[in-house]
């Protein structure tokens, strides 16, 4: 009887262990998700045409790279001493430049902390604020910037505004000289539909001028550059693998060792409780003998 009780301890452990490890492995990849990125909804195309004449006219007028509107964007990757201590250097920088931190996260992951901030920083500041963070670090691992220009959507939103808006007051116009109560509502609710579409597209152009005033910077920090992200123009890094494999492994032990502590300690209840299960089923079958 000994021997089973071995045996289904040693089952209940195995079990134990595994759903362990399934835990770290989630725990591990939920530390280092990123934060996705913003969306916005599509708009509906309105059935009113774009004046040629217009459109060039807006085109000339936003040509010019100083009328340009550019969407600017910076990612560093950087081993610092201190991570909490950046982080605070960086929040106190964006808010005194007129930015602010869109997220912050300071994590630990096996007892070695990393981190990660997304900042918003005034365009004109985007240089600026690059130079600042790299002063910061003990080493710049990654850097990458980027810009996307955003000047033809919105050009051809403006002349979307401007036709809907003529529209707009031609609809104005026919409900006062509309008679019955059907042309009244018939064109009722085409200016509803065509307001709808025109706040559509205010807010989408708010959003970009938004966008292009205020730059995006994301910082990765760690301690050392094993901890931190592999850059997307260096995939083939066989020995950062072979590292956090090896640190994954460790990690795998200590816990183990911490779930086989908790079962000595429960000992006390389940293996009396075996034994008693085991001793009720043994006098049940004798009394059925």
């Amino acid at each position: 009887m000994l021997k089973k009780i071995l045996v289904g301890g040693t089952i209940v452990i195995v079990v134990l262990l595994i759903l362990s490890t399934l835990l770290v492995s989630v725990n591990s990849a939920r530390n280092k998700a990123k934060i996705p990125s913003g969306s916005y909804v599509e708009l509906p195309s309105d059935s009113y045409g774009l004046g040629d004449q217009d459109k060039s006219s807006e085109q000339n007028n936003l040509g010019s790279s100083a009328n340009r509107l550019v969407v600017r964007t910076g990612k560093l990757q950087m081993v610092v001493k201190d991570i909490s201590g950046v982080v605070n250097n960086i929040v106190q920088y964006v808010e005194g430049r007129g930015g602010w931190v869109v997220s912050s996260d300071v994590t630990k992951f096996q007892d070695v902390p990393s981190g990660s901030i997304v900042v918003r920083v005034p365009s004109a500041s985007f240089d600026e604020s690059i130079n600042y963070l790299r002063g910061l670090a003990e080493k710049v691992t990654h850097e990458s910037t980027s810009g996307q220009d955003i000047t033809e959507e919105y050009t051809d939103l403006q002349s979307r505004l401007r036709n809907l808006e003529a529209t707009e007051a031609q609809l104005l116009k026919l409900m006062e000289k509309s008679g019955s109560i059907s042309d009244i509502l018939s064109v009722q609710n085409q200016l509803t539909s065509t307001r709808g579409q025109i706040e559509q597209i205010k807010g989408r152009m708010q959003y970009l001028e938004g966008s292009a005033e205020m730059a995006t910077i994301t910082v990765n920090l760690a301690l050392s550059e094993d901890l931190l992200p592999i850059p997307p123009t260096e995939k083939w890094r066989p020995e950062y693998v072979l590292k956090q494999a090896w640190r994954s492994l460790l990690g795998s032990l200590k816990s183990f060792s911490y779930l086989a502590i908790w079962i000595i300690v429960y000992a006390v209840i389940w293996f009396p409780a075996i034994i008693i299960i085991r001793f009720v089923k043994k006098f049940l079958r004798r009394n059925k003998a």
